[in-house]
């Protein structure tokens, strides 16, 4: 449990420090450079190992879509949302991933599915506080929820994939994936007219701790985590984070939160992921 607990209070840090300690630095870049940190990370743990490398085309798409295009989409949406309701938005993760499990066994949506999407619209118009253009707000709510969808997509096509190759190695399945992510962020990173960054110390710094820290380390200490708890407790955890993201950007970070309608809003919220749950 320990393991899921400090990685919920590290990954809370990333939102305000990805809005805060990273300012006026293009998001392309940033994609790239968190998922080549976290390749690296995992690349060198493969060697130390002594495990060969292989190639698995699944797994390098698979690490595309839900680390490579999440985080394209999932950072471009700081520039039109404060740090808090991004991390509120991520609660639409466990939707999106059990439609997708349902689409790809049923072949379609249910009912509930479509009433949890509802629901969060609803509620997200009611967080709308202190954003002053509607298009800047709703703009990164469809980044947010973009992103959310290539995360959990991948999630889903991950387990399929590992329920016919559970005795792989986790840390070289990372590998993998991470090169897929790293490949496809920096598609976008290069195809960037205005690709050249001047970064400080504190950038550099703010870089690493998402990367190697939050990306890396996180990743590797969730999954270890997830063993060693119930389903419920894991459950539990995987939403943990966004109150905690939210307190951090409220007492840490400064940002004004209006909780007159955004408590109502994220109730809203929390009985759409009942629903499809």
């Amino acid at each position: 449990m320990i393991y899921l607990v400090l990685v919920s209070i590290l990954w809370s840090f990333s939102f305000g420090i990805i809005k805060y300690g990273l300012p006026g630095i293009d998001s392309a870049f940033i994609s790239f450079m968190r998922n080549l940190i976290a390749l690296i990370f995992f690349s060198t743990l493969t060697i130390y190992n002594f495990k060969k490398f292989s190639f698995d085309f699944r797994l390098i798409f698979i690490g595309a879509i839900q680390f490579g295009l999440m985080y394209v989409f999932y950072i471009q949406s700081y520039e039109y949302l404060p740090a808090y309701l991004i991390a509120t938005f991520t609660i639409t993760t466990p939707i999106f991933v059990g439609l997708s499990s349902q689409f790809l066994i049923n072949g379609s949506f249910s009912l509930k599915g479509f009433i949890a999407v509802i629901l969060v619209l609803i509620g997200s118009y009611m967080m709308r506080f202190n954003i002053a253009n509607p298009i800047d707000y709703w703009t990164g709510f469809l980044l947010i929820q973009v992103a959310n969808i290539c995360f959990a997509f991948g999630q889903v096509m991950f387990k399929k994939w590992y329920s016919n190759n559970s005795s792989t190695d986790i840390i070289h399945n990372f590998s993998q994936m991470f090169l897929g992510a790293a490949l496809i962020t920096s598609i976008f990173f290069i195809s960037n007219s205005d690709n050249t960054q001047l970064l400080t110390t504190s950038n550099l710094l703010a870089l690493l701790f998402l990367g190697l820290v939050s990306t890396g380390f996180g990743f590797l200490a969730w999954n270890i985590g997830a063993t060693k708890v119930s389903n419920e407790k894991l459950a539990l955890m995987n939403n943990a984070v966004i109150p905690i993201a939210i307190l951090n950007s409220y007492l840490i970070f400064g940002e004004a939160i209006g909780f007159a309608l955004f408590l109502p809003g994220l109730v809203l919220f929390y009985v759409a992921f009942k629903l499809i749950s």
